[in-house]
Formats: structure tokens, C-alpha cells, sequence
């Protein structure tokens, strides 16, 4: 019979997992909330931050297009959002020098120390509540995560493709 697991015990074990994960994104969502308000952001404007501040952190700073794709905004929806948050002094937009064509956008100083004022606490807590672990607890749990984020965005792509 499909859709009844064949070992009850690990579909209960996913299952707690899923729904510790679920509540997880809400308390996120809900300390999130605390900074946009705080500095006028929305949503669009808080996930625009994480992937243009993960980008100029690593050396590899983002454009606009590579935005919309990653926040599913159209090109033009993602350029007024850079816009928003270029006016209101967060990030730079910055000419590649190898492609003068080419346009990348840049954590500004202020904003990412404003960021790591607010979120640096929380990541001590989030170490403090994890140090009873082993590594391999940690890595285990980390490629669950990740398994289960891929299935979210491959989630997210099938429900946004109109072919699909």
C-alpha cells in the first residue's frame, strides 16, 4: 500500500524532525521580523541581504540578475529592491572591473556591522545550545538540513514552474 511507511518508528523520527524544523523557521522568522522593523525592511529586502551579504563576505559579490533568480523576483522587481536598499545606504553597486557591462552588489560597512550586532548573539546562543554534541552529531545533522532545504527549493521550483 503506498504512502504507509514500512518502519513506523523512522517515519515518526522524520516526521518530529520536520515539524522541529517548521517551528525553527517560524522563531527565525519571528527574531528576523525584530531587525527589519527596526531598519524599515521587508521580507524581499531581508532574504536580499542574506544572499548579497553571504556574496561579499566570500569575495563573491552577487548581481542583480543572480538575485532574482535566488529570491524568485523578476529582474525588474529585484532592481527597484537593490534600489531601495541602495537609497537607503545598505549596499553599493559596484562595476566589475573585468566586465565594465557587468554590475555586482556590495554589503555597504555600516549595514553589515548594523547585522552582525544584531545577529552575532543569536550565533553564540546557537553554538552555546549546540557544544553538547559530538562533530559527527553536528555533520550528521548539517546533511540532514541540507537534504531537506534542497527538497524545499526543488519544492519551490515545481510549484513556480508553469510547465511543472
Amino acid at each position: 500500500m503506498s504512502g504507509v511507511p514500512a518502519q513506523p518508528e523512522r517515519h515518526a523520527a522524520v516526521e518530529d524532525l520536520i515539524d522541529a524544523l517548521r517551528r525553527f523557521t517560524v522563531e527565525t522568522d519571528v527574531f528576523v521580523e525584530v531587525f527589519a522593523r527596526a531598519h524599515g525592511l521587508g521580507r524581499s529586502d531581508l532574504n536580499a541581504i542574506m544572499w548579497i551579504s553571504e556574496g561579499t563576505a566570500a569575495d563573491r559579490p552577487i548581481t542583480v540578475g543572480e538575485l532574482a533568480q535566488r529570491i524568485s523576483l523578476s529582474p525588474a522587481a529585484a532592481t527597484a529592491l537593490v534600489d531601495r536598499l541602495e537609497s537607503t545606504g545598505h549596499v553599493s553597486r559596484v562595476r566589475d572591473p573585468g566586465n565594465r557591462r557587468r554590475v555586482h552588489v556590495r554589503m555597504n560597512d555600516r549595514a553589515q556591522q548594523l547585522a552582525q550586532a544584531f545577529f552575532i548573539p543569536l550565533g553564540r546562543l546557537m553554538h552555546n545550545a549546540a557544544q553538547d554534541f559530538t562533530d559527527e552529531d553536528i555533520a550528521s545533522a548539517t546533511n540532514v538540513v541540507r537534504r531537506l532545504c534542497a527538497a524545499v527549493v526543488a519544492a519551490r521550483t515545481a510549484t513556480s514552474d508553469p510547465a511543472g
